[in-house]
């Protein structure tokens, strides 16, 4: 593979100077009609310092216009193009598939990276080997307020942001771990996603969208694996475009992929024992929808049945809520006993 875009601190070593191999990291961006924000996070990708880092742009069927500034503006991404919307589980599916380095990174069309977010992310898996994902602190467009430092689970059964709407000044300085990353732009381990994916398949693709990353984050804590936020490393995120034009499609998609999260990573007598409470997820999302909000659970709630009757894939069922966000994590200079 091409290795287009390489460390702007590689260019500087001096050409006597041992030969530093630098993190070999490739970027999977899925894009539907992105616009200007897909530009800004793919120019704050080919900033990135201190990695190797190769970028695959899925097109998921946008217009014409964009892929030809695509082709123009950013010749250095490779593009995998579709002519239709596959969703986002889907179609980082497909990038994943076309990537071969031992560190992968999904990054949203409209999130921009700190010149050293992806080097610190992988310094942080480089030197501690139980985690699978790790992401930094991910801030508003303002900067002023957090959108996620990482996923965690309420007691309704509802997967949530770390830190999510809190000051930007509130995060502890130091790295901590978390029951699971948001895929709005987290680093992982390939070894650790081909230990979970079926026949290759990372996300479920009946996903399509929303949730994705929460059933990912399940599926690798059920195989050992662990998880962190480095709050060192900062993000940019404008927050979804398609969520905020249609907000009952967001609800509905949401609402349907929390149950195929719950019954395919939780057991059965744990979802009969907290079912009334799981159900009132679903209430709330119907209240903050308005009248429109009658139509979530009539649509979703006859589908329950069917997913209880489905046998989730592998093992480690869980049988209690995962840990909330905890205490520091392991260092790399602790790590190398530095």
């Amino acid at each position: 593979m091409n290795r287009a875009i390489s460390s702007r601190a590689g260019s500087r070593v001096n050409r006597l100077s041992p030969a530093i191999s630098l993190p070999d990291v490739d970027c999977v961006v899925v894009n539907k009609d992105g616009g200007q924000a897909l530009f800004d996070a793919l120019r704050s990708l080919h900033a990135q310092e201190g990695i190797d880092l190769s970028l695959c742009v899925v097109d998921n069927g946008s217009a014409p216009e964009e892929r030809e500034r695509l082709a123009r503006e950013a010749p250095w991404a490779r593009v995998v193009a579709f002519s239709r919307n596959l969703g986002f589980a889907a179609a980082a599916n497909e990038g994943i598939a076309r990537t071969r380095a031992p560190l992968v990174l999904l990054v949203n069309n409209d999130a921009v990276l700190a010149a050293d977010y992806v080097a610190r992310l992988a310094a942080r898996l480089v030197f501690d080997e139980r985690l699978a994902g790790v992401q930094g602190l991910v801030l508003d467009r303002s900067g002023s307020r957090i959108d996620t430092a990482g996923i965690e689970w309420n007691d309704r059964g509802e997967a949530v942001p770390v830190l999510g709407g809190l000051d930007a000044a509130a995060p502890p300085e130091a790295a901590f771990e978390t029951a699971g990353v948001s895929a709005t732009a987290a680093l992982f381990r390939r070894a650790a996603l081909d230990s979970v994916a079926p026949h290759g398949r990372v996300f479920d693709d009946r996903f399509f969208a929303y949730y994705e990353d929460a059933d990912l984050s399940l599926r690798l804590a059920r195989a050992g694996w662990r998880f962190a936020c480095d709050p060192g490393a900062v993000a940019w995120h404008e927050g979804s475009r398609t969520g905020r034009r249609t907000p009952l499609k967001r609800a509905l998609w949401t609402a349907r992929n929390r149950w195929r999260t719950l019954f395919g990573n939780f057991e059965r007598q744990w979802i009969r024992r907290n079912f009334a409470r799981l159900l009132r997820a679903d209430l709330a999302h119907a209240r903050r929808l308005g009248a429109r909000g009658v139509i979530l659970p009539f649509t979703v709630w006859p589908r329950i049945p069917f997913l209880a009757l489905r046998k989730p894939v592998g093992r480690n069922l869980l049988g209690s809520w995962p840990p909330a966000r905890t205490t520091e994590t392991r260092s790399p200079a602790a790590a190398t006993g530095a």
